[in-house]
């Protein structure tokens, strides 16, 4: 959708309209049929790049962290710093979130001569007849909104670790019978049955046998089997959280996780480009990803002591 060639004449107009327009974005990018079309982009680099992004979204979670605390103590300037500093690696997948909620969202022209989003805001914001700032106000604001449409589109790789955690937990409960919330709890457990499994097959007297000598005395996963198991995992579980997507958007839309979500940015965005309230978007999501994360440390540091 471009931009019509009548404006609304007021700021709080435009991003009314551009609150008007979540609904359908929702629906068209985000349903079962949209998302399997969006994920299609995933098919390449995208997977190379979804290791990296499993690595660095710990430490892109703690600068979101650390930037919210120095905010609690008015430390605006290097909260504002480190807001800007963003982690996640790009990923064609992510791309096309974005040109699809600036273009269809925030009605921006789709960007065919290589401009910046803050370029594409700045243009935007002179056209709002309430908005009168000048040259260097328009683009420190429109470099923080920019910034704001980077931090939502950074939480997609935060809902897809979660849903990988998800499934990794079903997984270990169906086949461990116990918590496997990670690669740390689940490599132990599926290495030590890969070296049971091949020590009973390679029993002198047969399975039958070998399975009721190693059930009495049980054999276990060395460190390297394990660090070797571990990183098997990491690799299948960073081109699961890839196309993780895929289940997580429709249920997102389903429970209205992905409208809400919306409409905080458009807030968000509208704070960024004409308000002076300039408290930042939160991606909850981030956190909430490293939960999983402790969790998985606290239970191989666990089972490691015991």
């Amino acid at each position: 959708m471009q931009r019509e060639a009548t404006q609304p004449s007021r700021p709080e107009d435009y991003f009314a309209e551009a609150r008007a327009r979540v609904e359908g974005h929702v629906t068209s990018t985000f349903s079962l049929a949209g998302t399997a079309r969006l994920h299609r982009r995933a098919l390449g680099l995208d997977i190379l790049c979804a290791p990296l992004n499993v690595v660095l979204a710990p430490l892109h979670a703690l600068l979101r962290l650390s930037a919210f605390l120095l905010r609690m103590v008015r430390l605006r300037h290097a909260s504002g710093f480190l807001g800007r500093v963003h982690l996640i690696l790009p990923t064609r997948t992510a791309r096309a979130v974005e040109e699809g909620l600036l273009e269809h969202v925030f009605a921006l022209r789709p960007d065919g001569s290589g401009r910046s989003i803050a370029d594409r805001f700045a243009e935007a914001l002179p056209l709002q007849g309430g908005a009168s700032f000048s040259e260097d106000e328009t683009r420190r604001r429109a470099e923080r909104a920019a910034a704001t449409i980077k931090i939502y589109t950074g939480t997609r790789s935060a809902v897809a670790e979660m849903t990988t955690a998800l499934l990794t937990i079903c997984f270990g409960a169906w086949l461990f019978h116990r918590l496997t919330p990670g690669m740390l709890s689940l490599a132990p457990a599926l290495a030590d049955t890969y070296v049971m499994d091949t020590a009973i097959g390679n029993f002198p007297l047969g399975r039958g046998l070998g399975g009721l000598w190693y059930g009495a005395f049980p054999v276990g996963a060395s460190p390297l089997t394990i660090v070797t198991v571990a990183l098997m995992l990491i690799v299948t579980a960073s081109i699961v959280t890839a196309f993780a997507g895929i289940l997580a958007d429709p249920v997102q839309t389903r429970l209205g996780v992905h409208q809400a979500r919306l409409r905080r940015l458009v807030t968000a965005v509208e704070r960024d480009m004409t308000g002076s309230d300039t408290a930042p978007f939160v991606a909850r999501e981030h956190l909430y990803a490293r939960v999983f994360d402790i969790a998985d440390i606290a239970g191989g540091l666990f089972r490691q002591f015991r």
